[in-house]
């Protein structure tokens, strides 16, 4: 229902921004800008251009932000409204009615999003104490860090809605009952693990350094055919953790905005229309690039410490982790894929002298702030090769005649970088030119290794632990590690 929200500040900056669609872009900001914020004799709260609407209001407290929703269906305008008061209820409540506080904290806001809207822009849960319960944080924040409330009461214990200094909060009449449009509300983290018997954790744990380490693994398949065409491209990936905590923490990471899954008729429907497509995968002028903060997951399988209805409300994933290594998710996937490296093979047979000519060009298309390490191609040669002469513009090229090929070996390969061999095959005396022409010439195989790159586009956006001893700071670290499967460029 709801495409995105916008956080403005009252002098009409862009302070924060969500998008639940991929066709929205951020210069729609600018719209409500020039149409609202800046035009002076406005005084409606819904404004529609074409096929969008925006609905907004003012924060009542702190700085007076505004607080927007884009919508390109018709929508439930009140339900909207009750979404807005309630978000700005609950900012509130981490005093994040204020420009600089929201600014340093808005990662918070993301999450309140995340808990409030999911994945889809539908609001599933919007109940202050429901909000509240499962946020990672608690309420009532200054520039400090967490506090408890100023009359030492925790907000979370108080049956009434969280107040600010001006007292209770208000809403419009319309507003104070639960609007029919919004979904039911799902159990909360602590309602699941109190109906669950956590058997991979033992009690009683206790480490002097709590420390959690989170890997994003992922190897990448790729086959491309002669013409440069892609035939094949797919993500297989799993997300490890190394965890050493104290007692029986709560562990809860977000990945990107947008983030979708994928049923079986779904899939159907994409094959059926990607053979009509115009930009289907043979198409030599077609390569996947993951689209900004869009990824669609396949075949998702967590391990049994995950909250499953968590993940498919919110997604976000949360879980009280075994002590020590695990794999905690695999997923696939198959569209919008980040290509690490770019192969372009010329090879050329030359009938006078029953040789091969091998031009290759290898480049990176990772950023050029990144390196890859233990990179390797693999040229094939013809069986009755004796030697090659080879020239390269960087790395060690050898001919392997063990493995009929050439190995061209790079130990670093920076970002955005390219290099070329160049080499022409040497034959036996007796190898005829018809020898030559049947050979089957096997695909060029890539391996490497690029640290802090993703081929999916899946990115960790925060990672929070609660439900912990408050004496013990987790330090966590997120690493995201990219090889090579079955990466083949024919020729």
């Amino acid at each position: 229902m709801i495409s995105g929200v916008l956080v403005y500040s009252s002098r009409g900056e862009l302070v924060l921004n969500k998008f639940f669609k991929n066709s929205l872009k951020r210069s729609i900001s600018d719209i409500f800008r020039v149409q609202v914020i800046n035009n002076l004799d406005v005084r409606s709260p819904v404004l529609t251009l074409g096929s969008t609407t925006f609905h907004h209001i003012r924060s009542r407290h702190g700085d007076n932000l505004w607080l927007v929703t884009i919508t390109r269906s018709n929508a439930n305008s009140a339900a909207i409204w009750e979404f807005l008061y309630k978000l700005d209820a609950v900012m509130n409540a981490y005093r994040l009615d204020r420009e600089e506080a929201l600014k340093e904290e808005f990662m918070i806001v993301h999450e309140m999003l995340d808990i409030m809207l999911g994945g889809n822009g539908i609001p599933i849960d919007t109940e202050l104490n429901s909000v509240i319960a499962q946020m990672s944080v608690k309420p009532v924040r200054n520039m400090g860090g967490l506090l408890d409330s100023p009359d030492g009461n925790d907000v979370l214990s108080s049956s009434s809605s969280p107040t600010s200094s001006a007292g209770e909060l208000h809403f419009p009449k319309f507003l104070t009952k639960r609007s029919s449009s919004f979904l039911g509300q799902g159990d909360s983290t602590s309602d699941f693990y109190d109906n669950n018997k956590i058997t991979w954790r033992p009690k009683g744990i206790i480490h002097k350094k709590d420390e959690v380490f989170l890997y994003v693994n992922e190897r990448i398949n790729i086959l491309v055919s002669r013409d440069g065409s892609i035939l094949k491209s797919y993500v297989d990936g799993t997300i490890d953790i190394i965890t050493h905590l104290s007692g029986t923490p709560i562990c809860r990471f977000g990945l990107n905005d947008s983030l979708g899954m994928q049923s079986e008729d779904e899939k159907k429907w994409l094959a059926q229309q990607q053979r009509h497509s115009r930009n289907d995968f043979g198409n030599k002028n077609f390569i996947p690039k993951a689209a900004a903060g869009s990824v669609l997951l396949e075949d998702c399988k967590f391990h049994e410490c995950v909250s499953l209805d968590k993940f498919n409300r919110n997604h976000i994933i949360e879980f009280v982790p075994p002590d020590g290594s695990m794999e905690l998710m695999k997923y696939h996937v198959r569209d919008n894929i980040n290509l690490p490296f770019k192969v372009t093979p010329i090879v050329t047979h030359s009938t006078r002298d029953n040789e091969i000519d091998y031009r290759i060009t290898l480049k990176s298309l990772f950023p050029g702030k990144l390196s890859a390490k233990d990179v390797v191609l693999h040229i094939p040669v013809p069986p009755s090769t004796v030697d090659c002469k080879i020239s390269v513009s960087n790395g060690h090229c050898k001919f392997v005649p063990e493995e009929n090929a050439m190995i061209w070996r790079f130990n670093k390969y920076n970002g955005l970088t390219e290099n070329t061999l160049s080499a022409v095959t040497v034959s036996t005396s007796d190898t005829t030119q018809l020898n030559l022409q049947q050979w089957t010439r096997p695909p060029i195989s890539l391996e490497f290794e690029v640290m802090m790159f993703s081929n999916s586009g899946l990115v960790v956006r925060y990672f929070t632990i609660s439900g912990k001893d408050s004496k013990h700071r987790a330090v966590k670290w997120i690493k995201y590690i990219s090889k090579a499967g079955s990466y083949e460029v024919r020729y």
